[in-house]
Order: structure tokens, then sequence, then C-alpha cells
């Protein structure tokens, strides 16, 4: 329901709390959604579930940041050297490749450790039911918004 207000850039992030609950016959149900959640361990379970959630987020959030700026300072090089040569520059061309190497992906020398407890379980780069894995329906996606 919210998904159009949320800035969707890998620079940033904004954690929430879910909270579900399985019922006797195992049907999942949603409880509700902390926009500020706690992040004070209790006990000793939490704070390393807290810990190891913290370490993996900016693992992941760093790594992104590194794959992007790599291809930012590439495409910088390329922009220099190309302006500097004194051939005529497409601006147009420019734009559209910086907006391809601005988005939110991974450069291979730049992976996410295995032991990582993150799981992808979307990825907007992907069209229809490949973006979702196969989580999802085809009959619950709507690609009609996309950027």
């Amino acid at each position: 329901m919210v998904r159009h207000s949320i800035y969707k850039h890998s620079g940033v992030f904004e954690m929430f709390g879910l909270d579900f609950i399985l019922d006797d016959d195992l049907n999942l149900w949603f409880i509700e959604c902390n926009a500020s959640p706690q992040l004070i361990g209790t006990n000793e379970e939490k704070t390393i579930f807290l810990t190891t959630m913290l370490r993996d987020l900016f693992e992941i959030q760093y790594a992104y940041l590194r794959s992007r700026m790599a291809r930012v300072q590439k495409f910088m090089a390329k922009f220099q050297a190309d302006a500097i040569s004194g051939k005529e520059m497409d601006i147009d061309a420019y734009r559209k490749e910086f907006s391809k190497i601005n988005s939110n992906y991974l450069e291979p020398n730049f992976p996410i450790s295995p032991n990582n407890s993150f799981t992808l379980i979307m990825d907007k780069n992907l069209k229809g039911t490949d973006a979702y894995f196969g989580h999802l329906a085809p009959e619950c996606i709507d690609d009609t918004d996309e950027e």
C-alpha cells in the first residue's frame, strides 16, 4: 500500500519491524508493522540476532555503495576522456548510461559474504514473476507503475 511513497535507492534504508503469528492451522497472520522497531537486546538470543542483523545490513549497504561508486568512477573517467578528446558528445546517451549505472545492483567484485543471513526475495531490476523469484503468482504482480 505504501510502495509508491518509499524512496527506492540502495544508498538509503529504513528498518521496519514486522510481527507475524501462526495459528493452529499454520496460517500466517500479519499482526503489525513498527516503523521504529526497538533494537534493544532484552536477552542473549535477541542480542545475538540484532548484532548479526545489523552487521549483515551494513555489509549489504556497503557492497551496494561500493558497486555504485565503482561504476560512477568508471563512467566519469570515460566522460572526462570523451570531453577532453573534443569528439561530439551525445548528452542524452550519457544520461541514459548514467541512469543505468546508478541503479541498484551488485558488481561481482563486491559480493556479499556467504555467511550473511540476507536472503534476496525481490529484485526490481528484473520484470514480472522473475523479480519475485517465483514467490508470487503472476496475477499478484502489478508492473504498471515501473519507473
